[in-house]
């Protein structure tokens, strides 16, 4: 291999080395609590290294978090479809303590009582995770996106980080068909649902008349106990006529 190539090869495997022991400190403390410096210390280099090539511990963070949730899947088919891919995912066996996803959800957990890393997070869970899933979804494609994506972190959270018992292996034959209906309706007619993951979303024509259907028998409903008010409204006012009459004869 000539030197420029082995020099290349021994920059991406520094680089490589930097961003995994920076996943690592990352899902152990606060964003605040990691310091480049020790990050270098962790890989055995100048922390002068880890500025070159990475720029700032805010672009480290992102690309850790990038490594660990490997979010360029989104777009990518799978087999078996969104659904089932996002339900390997939860009950697969990188979900467990010391695998890159268990390591992006304790990132996350350190994250929350950081601002600054709450806005990287935000900003990568925009651009990375939800714009690129909402392409392959119906309108309201980026509100499905968010909505399937918060289910899969909150199930997570639950099973991996707090051991719910409903929720673990032991659960998962009753568990994995409740999850996998909540994603359907999530992500509607996801590319690459398969009919086995669930029913196909019903068409805007369809919604429509739905809503149009809605609406009508709210109205109705709401006609008739209008109705219904103003009829009991005209058998009580023949009796507080004559009551007014009594009141006034008598006076």
């Amino acid at each position: 291999m000539p030197p420029a190539s082995q020099e290349k090869r021994s920059a991406e495997v520094t680089r490589q080395r930097i961003l995994d022991a920076a996943l690592t400190r990352f899902a152990r403390a606060s964003y605040e609590e990691v310091r480049l410096r020790d990050v270098a210390l962790d890989v055995g280099v100048d922390v002068a290294l880890v500025h070159r090539a990475f720029g700032s511990k805010e672009l480290l963070f992102t690309e850790a978090v990038r490594a660990a949730l490997h979010s360029e899947r989104l777009v990518a088919p799978e087999q078996g479809g969104l659904v089932g891919m996002l339900t390997r995912d939860i009950f697969g066996p990188d979900s467990y303590a010391g695998s890159r996803r268990a390591d992006a959800l304790h990132i996350f957990i350190h994250s929350l009582s950081s601002p600054q890393a709450r806005g990287v997070l935000n900003g990568f869970v925009a651009s990375d995770l939800i714009a690129p899933l909402a392409t392959r979804l119906q309108d309201p494609a980026p509100q499905r996106a968010a909505l399937a994506l918060a289910c899969v972190a909150g199930i997570s959270i639950l099973r991996d980080i707090l051991h719910v018992g409903p929720l673990l292996d032991g659960a998962r034959q009753e568990s994995e068909p409740l999850i996998k209906d909540i994603l359907c309706a999530c992500l509607g007619a996801a590319e690459n649902v398969t009919p086995a993951e669930g029913k196909p979303a019903p068409t805007a024509r369809k919604l429509a008349s739905a809503k149009a259907a809605s609406a009508k028998a709210a109205s109705v409903k709401a006609g008739s106990v209008k109705a219904g008010r103003a009829a009991t409204l005209r058998a009580r006012l023949p009796r507080r006529i004559t009551l007014a009459r009594d009141m006034g004869t008598s006076k």
